[in-house]
């Protein structure tokens, strides 16, 4: 086991991104960044990369679909970039259509951390501090992020944080995965999803109503493995419509919450949380900078997924979503476990 760092350049605000390569016994190895403490790649001993990832500053810096981000302090959309805690009513810096995605503006992606690594674990923690001058989220919030890649090949995110004041605590990761390789269509992966129902979510922003919708017998239905592609052309939308939905998750002890898996090599990550759902989104994150053409589009399709382990969208806004206040002076700490299977 190895981890080695080397300088990626520098950003636009003048700090040096680093990246962190941790290689495992078998030969596998996982990039991360100091910049947004942000997951670049997992590549077999054979040198297939399976993740889609951001590798110059420029790309990091400008990035529009969250790639490889450790997202916080709240996952997803709250809605009217608002919300009211103890009675009362914050306002972020909204970053979508009105609503604050993935913490609003200036987010845990759009942070240089710190870190520190441990050999003996083979892993990785980044740190940063969050204050309400920062991302207009109440207190100051100590936050860290811990990689470690084992011989087992099984990347686990830990998320920890406390904070002085109560406020809001529901990270996630926004990795890009593909079984099969980046190169290739994710409409042929197969997905698995515990799930028997998804948010009801407002078309113009995809922001949650409160309620909840039935996944059987709907394009939205993965609870046994399912070819995406076949799911995708059943949905209604443009030439590039997309999954981007908050699947609700039937926990079981040992289970996986989601798998991906790829027919042809029989290579699958397993999705392991302590949370009660998963955003499942499929692009591919070039079309940031290719909006409307079908021409393009036609010729890069989907070439990855991602599966963002959290609690319920917009939780703060909506009763029995689940609990993402984080007292004052208590530690919380999240974990997510991505088994990657079938790599040799």
């Amino acid at each position: 086991m190895t981890v080695t760092v080397h300088e990626i350049g520098k950003m636009p605000n003048g700090e040096i991104a680093e990246q962190i390569v941790i290689e495992n016994k078998n030969g596998h190895k996982i990039g991360v960044t100091n910049w947004g403490a942000t997951w670049q790649f997992f590549k077999t001993n054979d040198n297939q990369d399976l993740m889609v990832g951001l590798h110059t500053t420029d790309k990091l810096w400008e990035q529009a679909y969250s790639v490889g981000d450790v997202i916080g302090r709240v996952g997803n959309r709250i809605t009217g970039a608002k919300f009211t805690l103890n009675g009362k009513t914050y306002h972020l810096k909204d970053n979508e259509l009105g609503n604050a995605l993935h913490g609003g503006k200036d987010n845990f992606s759009n942070q240089m951390w710190d870190y520190t690594i441990d050999q003996a674990t083979n892993s990785v923690t980044f740190t940063t501090t969050m204050t309400e001058e920062i991302d207009h989220f109440p207190g100051t919030m100590p936050t860290s992020v811990t990689y470690t890649f084992s011989d087992d090949d099984e990347v686990s995110l830990t998320f920890s944080a406390e904070s002085d004041e109560d406020t809001l605590f529901n990270p996630t990761s926004h990795g890009y995965f593909n079984p099969a390789g980046i190169d290739t269509d994710a409409r042929d992966l197969n997905l698995q999803i515990h799930s028997q129902r998804r948010l009801e979510l407002r078309p113009e922003d995809t922001t949650p109503t409160g309620n909840f919708l039935d996944n059987a017998n709907t394009p939205f239905d993965f609870n046994e493995p399912t070819r995406i592609g076949d799911n995708l052309a059943k949905l209604d939308g443009p030439y590039d419509v997309k999954f981007d939905n908050a699947f609700e998750i039937n926990q079981v002890a040992g289970r996986p919450a989601a798998v991906v898996s790829d027919p042809k090599s029989g290579r699958s990550i397993e999705v392991y949380s302590d949370r009660n759902a998963i955003i499942f989104f499929i692009a591919d994150p070039e079309v940031a900078y290719h909006e409307g053409d079908r021409e393009w589009f036609d010729k890069h399709p989907y070439n990855a997924i991602a599966l963002e382990a959290q609690t319920l969208s917009d939780a703060i806004n909506h009763e029995g979503f689940g609990d993402i206040v984080l007292p004052a002076g208590k530690k919380q700490t999240y974990r997510t476990v991505y088994k990657f299977k079938n790599l040799d």
